[in-house]
């Protein structure tokens, strides 16, 4: 099973380099803030229901990858975010944060 979400998260790697004009890309964990803090991967917190107030923050990468415990709060993310119109950057739902973290 690692071995596939590896794959597949070196896929999305892959696709994001393709579509670069700052190559600058974050991952971001939109558990809450506690349960951030209790263990996280790679990336910064921004709790789902702050996900508004951090709009023109995540604006200003070329891609951003939304993690959290099961990917369902990062599918929420992406799809709020993705309906934003005037913008580059490429949203991506990502893995939860336990599988992501493992890889490069």
């Amino acid at each position: 099973m690692k071995i596939v979400l590896f794959l597949l998260i070196s896929i999305m790697l892959l696709a994001c380099d393709q579509k670069s004009t700052n190559g600058k890309t974050i991952v971001v964990d939109v558990r809450p803030e506690l349960t951030w803090k209790q263990g996280h991967g790679q990336g910064i917190n921004i709790p789902l229901p702050e996900l508004e107030k951090h709009k023109t923050e995540l604006l200003q990468y070329d891609t951003v990858i939304f993690v959290c415990e099961t990917g369902a709060s990062a599918l929420q993310a992406t799809s709020y975010m993705n309906t934003q119109k005037g913008h580059e950057t490429v949203f991506k739902n990502g893995v939860s944060w336990t599988n992501y973290q493992d890889c490069p």
